[in-house]
């Protein structure tokens, strides 16, 4: 094992050991075997093909370790008044739930949210049977580290036929004065005919300063027939942070998924989506919007499983880079050989606004069927020099003119969220990461 690899083995064995009177034989098992895939599978190095453009030296050379104890969060209650959007909300400080900032007032009829760690205890027989269906720790080095760290998290069950109207809400607070490891892991079970919003907000408890932690999130999707659900994962952690989260999809007949992912934060971050159509009629968008300075290295993969005939995919991806920041994009399409009648389109368009940003993009189709309509493509540039011309002959300072061409860039996806409380908040986020906003200089 590498030096890496056996600190990480080591903190889990040891987090693994410290509770096990009170643990379920089958949840033992789960982290158990988590920590013996992590420890086979080891982490991702430049060499794997899946983590090419990716160094991990962030994650590998860290000293993190899960929070012992949940300590106070009374003074962390303005912070979470920032993030907050109307409707029910958990709130967790350092991957640990706080119920003193968390709030389930006005949950819908037909909706459930618990803490896992209450769901481990009420409802064990569901929770055995659902945890790792989607996300396979078998397959994915990190989700299996999740595995074998498993405590704390969420579960949203929709009954069949529920519907809610305001977004359910899960904020993930890092609060930065040390080197902790949390590992969340959020199930989501949606009922025949159900509908909802979901929105995971991952944020500095200082604000985007220098709070240093490790995230390491898991979501696990099941959407049952003709169900409807959106997802947003808004990541902005401290500039210090490092990020890695995985969102694992499920897809019955006729349901429909919609994806937004905003990344903004962290020294490293790594959001991936996957998604399998398990039923014909299914209907998936995947948007994602990461705008990366400094040294920022922001890695999106995206993977679509088309397994059954007559499901549809939209893809949209955008990058913004600055200074020496990186940017890296690779997203799969995968047609089997059955599923014809299957309509798929898949764009990643990112902007360099310095000579030394860097984009890395890979969009990939791999099709067996013959019966499809199929299309990628990749775009890598830089601001219009002749908008920028126009813009500046009016009087607008250089400065002003480059912000308002790097936003008019990124409004697509800004816009293509329906729910005002949710776009403003993504809106606030993104401000600050625009061209003249004022910077904090952070080494990892």
């Amino acid at each position: 094992m590498t030096p890496g690899l056996t600190r990480y083995v080591d903190v889990a064995s040891r987090f693994q050991a410290r509770d096990t009177a009170t643990t379920p034989a089958w949840l033992q098992r789960v982290r158990q075997e988590g920590l013996a895939h992590f420890a086979r599978l080891g982490l991702p190095t430049t060499r794997d093909e899946a983590w090419k453009y990716t160094n991990l030296a962030p994650i590998a050379d860290g000293a993190f370790v899960p929070s012992a104890t949940a300590g106070s969060t009374a003074e962390l209650a303005a912070v979470v008044a920032r993030l907050a959007l109307p409707g029910p909300r958990l709130v967790f400080v350092d991957g640990r739930l706080s119920p003193e900032l968390s709030s389930v007032a006005g949950l819908p009829r037909g909706l459930t949210l618990k803490p896992l760690r209450d769901a481990l205890v009420e409802d064990g027989a569901f929770l055995e049977a659902e945890l790792g269906q989607r996300a396979l720790a078998a397959e994915h080095a990190f989700t299996a580290l999740n595995a074998a760290l498993l405590e704390d998290g969420a579960v949203l069950r929709l009954a069949p036929g529920a519907l809610s109207e305001v977004p359910v809400q899960l904020v993930f607070l890092t609060r930065g004065d040390a080197p902790v490891l949390a590992s969340p892991r959020i199930l989501v079970v949606a009922g025949e005919g159900s509908e909802a919003t979901l929105v995971e907000t991952y944020a500095s408890a200082t604000g985007g300063g220098s709070g240093q932690g490790f995230t390491n999130a898991v979501t696990e999707v099941t959407l049952g027939d003709n169900a409807s659900l959106k997802h947003y994962r808004l990541q902005a952690e401290g500039d210090a942070a490092v990020h890695v989260g995985g969102l694992h999809v499920r897809q019955g007949r006729d349901s429909r998924f919609v994806s937004h992912t905003f990344a903004f934060g962290g020294v490293l971050a790594r959001n991936e989506v996957h998604v399998t159509f398990a039923g014909e009629g299914g209907d998936a968008t995947l948007n994602g919007l990461y705008v990366g300075r400094g040294t920022q290295h922001l890695d999106q993969r995206t993977a679509l499983d088309h397994a059954v005939p007559r499901c549809t995919s939209r893809e949209l991806y955008k990058g913004v880079l600055d200074d020496r920041a990186r940017g890296t994009f690779h997203g799969l399409v995968k047609v089997r050989q059955d599923a014809q009648r299957t309509d798929s389109r898949q764009q990643n368009r990112n902007l360099l606004l310095s000579e030394h940003a860097q984009a890395d993009t890979r969009p990939q189709l791999e099709i067996l069927a013959d019966d499809v309509k199929c299309a990628h493509g990749a775009v890598v540039g830089r601001l219009d020099a002749q908008a920028l011309f126009y813009l500046r002959s009016r009087g607008i300072p250089l400065a002003e003119a480059e912000r308002l061409l790097t936003y008019a860039f990124a409004r697509e996806l800004v816009d293509a969220v329906p729910e005002g409380p949710v776009r403003a908040s993504v809106e606030g986020l993104l401000a600050p990461k625009l061209p003249g906003a004022p910077r904090t200089e952070v080494t990892a």
